[in-house]
């Protein structure tokens, strides 16, 4: 029986890092300012791996960037999605390279005459010299910093310093190098003793899903603390289509009368993904789970807390894409302050959704949107079978 606690294995207490910073960053001037202040600071090496960098006038600004870190003689490691990024365009690359920043492309669409559409780059992390990173959703992209009175989409990262960023380069070096991730146990103790020496006082986990690597930290983390939530779970998802086990974990946390909220997209850029979510509607009512939709802008954020104690952001979407085809890293934090900000940010976004009640949802839901959520639903699954299948035979 659950004691009323996050509990953690032996063994997974021993992936634990440590902070002596960590903050909650929102998109939009918030996000960039923090990231042009990184690249400014660094003096040694930087590295900036993203799923989506397009040569718009955010692209240009963090090029820009990058390029006067280059000349100040920092090196520059800027790996991105090759479909993520398709549209940065040969003339922007040959410039990128042209700089001095080292740039590659991950998972090229056509390789030794084959089309690759598995494993992806989905995660966005920044490192400046091992010791400041930004770890969270957010691509290089003019939707998410947009000038004047327009508003960017909703996403959130996290800005973090201490030996914690140790971890950060492993994962950095280990895409870059094209070698799988695996932290050792002598990174664990080198860790451990870098933080005690700098009074590293914020547990923190960096945790990853790759799927082809054996890798499914993430996933198991947002279980394991659902599993022994007692007071409260609150799930930001842009993309929100949890596995039949994910789904039976939040019905038995709404079933102890544990407060389950999920903050969801109104309008999406991805359409199929909204139909196949609302299919789910019926069921999150069934057991009594909370349904705010946001329609300002795009949702794009990935946010879960639990308990007030636990809290996990990054790029992971709670669906089989992000599970078994796409690279994504978190930040899992282990401390209740850091929790109350994030959940004092969650409670402000969620005044300004709109709840879906039952009713509303009856009188929405006619025969025609039952069945074309119902189909998107299935079809979407059969993609996410067909993608698993693909990367599967890799």
């Amino acid at each position: 029986m659950s004691s009323g606690k996050i509990t953690y294995s032996k063994r997974n207490r021993q992936n634990f890092s440590h902070a002596t910073e960590v903050a909650l960053v929102k998109s939009g001037d918030d996000f960039f300012k923090r990231a042009l202040e990184i690249i400014e600071r660094s003096e040694r090496t930087l590295h900036f791996q993203t799923y989506i960098y397009i040569n718009d006038s955010t692209g240009k600004l963090i090029t820009d960037a990058l390029i006067k870190a280059v000349n100040r003689g920092v090196k520059v490691f800027l790996l991105v999605d090759a479909f993520g990024s398709n549209d940065l365009g040969t003339q922007a690359i040959e410039e990128i390279i042209k700089s001095g920043i080292h740039f590659r492309r991950f998972s090229p669409l056509f390789y030794n005459y084959m089309i690759r559409f598995g494993r992806r780059l989905h995660h966005k992390i920044l490192l400046g010299d091992e010791k400041e990173a930004l770890i969270g959703g957010i691509n290089v992209e003019d939707k998410y910093r947009v000038e004047g009175p327009e508003t960017p989409w909703l996403d959130y990262a996290v800005y973090i310093k201490g030996s914690v960023c140790l971890d950060i380069k492993n994962i950095c070096e280990s895409l870059w190098k094209g070698k799988g991730y695996r932290i050792r146990r002598k990174k664990i103790i080198d860790s451990l003793t870098h933080s005690n020496l700098n009074g590293d006082t914020i547990p923190v986990k960096v945790s990853q899903n790759d799927w082809l690597r054996r890798k499914e930290r993430i996933s198991k983390g947002l279980r394991n603390a659902i599993r022994h939530s007692h007071i409260s779970v609150t799930i930001m998802a842009s993309y929100f289509l949890p596995s039949n086990n994910a789904r039976k974990l939040l019905r038995k946390a709404s079933e102890r009368e544990v407060k389950v909220r999920v903050i969801l997209p109104g309008i999406s850029d991805v359409k199929l993904a909204k139909k196949a979510t609302t299919y789910l509607y019926a069921w999150m009512f069934r057991h009594n789970i909370e349904i705010y939709e946001w329609n300002n802008t795009i949702l794009h954020g990935k946010v879960n807390i639990v308990d007030d104690k636990w809290t996990s952001i990054g790029s992971y979407n709670i669906n089989h894409l992000s599970h078994y085809s796409s690279v994504e890293t978190n930040i899992e934090v282990f401390e209740a302050s850091f929790s109350k900000v994030v959940k004092k940010e969650m409670d402000y976004v969620i005044t300004k959704c709109h709840k879906i009640t039952y009713s509303e949802y009856l009188e929405k839901m006619n025969t025609w949107q039952q069945f074309t959520c119902w189909c998107a639903f299935y079809f979407t699954r059969f993609l996410f079978w067909l993608e698993y299948a693909l990367l599967s035979n890799e």
